[in-house]
């Protein structure tokens, strides 16, 4: 797995799952995309088994899919490795902490065991970027540097009672001819500082889109500074989904070009 190659010129994204549907596909509180661009990676797989379901609507055989990336251990992005199989399974060593939503007090670990699916796969457990191909990216532990980000408290905490930042919590990025796409689970550690490491591990400035789950939920100050930074740093397609409110979303399209996310779109870049 080695960086540096000629860039992609196109960059497909499939929506398995996601808050919205497009007709005749099935939604649900969780995420999954299959990316497609040197090679083909399931990024995330949602709350259940629906990823696969609406694949097979789609057409897509995930039986070719060798690579799958976890953006963090919560249930809505990591309950679907029940169903996967001999795959490389790519995450943060942390993704299997029994963890609990402060808010709700619910159990929103993954519904799998890191024993069941090292049974069934090949893991590899790193917090350092990982070169996947020559253009495409995992993004490891993202150190959260943005003033506005590190604000921010955490609504979870651990079984034993400690808090929870979801340290876990990472992305994707993989390098076009027109730029940067970073993809985001849910962006615990804060889409701007997942946009900063992007930039950092690949040396490349130029940032063209960035989609997937913000977790911004109101139009507050955090959000203004979020949009200042992506306009500053010259974002040209926003496409928040998932995690994100229909209120956040609709202000990011008041700034950026960019479609309403929904399960059963292709998404070409």
């Amino acid at each position: 797995m080695s960086k540096k190659s000629d860039m992609v010129t196109e960059l497909k994204i499939s929506i398995l799952s996601d808050k919205q549907a497009l007709c005749g596909y099935g939604a649900e509180h969780g995420l999954s995309f299959l990316i497609e661009a040197d090679s083909r990676v399931l990024f995330d797989t949602g709350a259940s088994d629906l990823f696969a379901q609406n694949a097979a609507k789609m057409g897509i055989d995930l039986s070719t899919v060798d690579t799958v990336v976890l953006s963090h251990g919560h249930y809505d992005h990591g309950n679907g490795l029940q169903w996967i199989a001999n795959k490389t399974i790519v995450l943060h060593p942390g993704a299997f902490s029994q963890r609990i939503s402060g808010r709700s007090g619910r159990n929103i670990s993954m519904a799998v065991s890191r024993q069941s699916v090292e049974s069934r796969n090949t893991i590899i457990e790193t917090k350092e970027p990982l070169w996947l191909t020559g253009n495409m990216v995992y993004l490891g532990e993202i150190k959260r540097i943005m003033p506005f980000e590190q604000e921010c408290s955490s609504p979870f905490h651990f079984a034993d009672g400690s808090s929870d930042s979801v340290a876990d919590d990472s992305a994707l990025t993989v390098t076009t001819n027109k730029g940067l796409v970073v993809i985001s689970g849910c962006a615990h550690s804060g889409i701007c500082n997942i946009v900063e490491q992007a930039r950092r591990v690949t040396s490349i400035n130029n940032v063209y889109a960035v989609i997937g789950g913000f977790h911004l939920t109101a139009i507050d100050s955090r959000l203004t500074a979020t949009i200042e930074y992506m306009k500053n740093t010259g974002v040209e397609i926003v496409m928040p989904s998932h995690c994100t409110s229909d209120e956040a979303v609709a202000e990011f399209h008041r700034h950026f070009r960019g479609e309403t996310v929904m399960t059963g779109m292709v998404i070409r870049f």
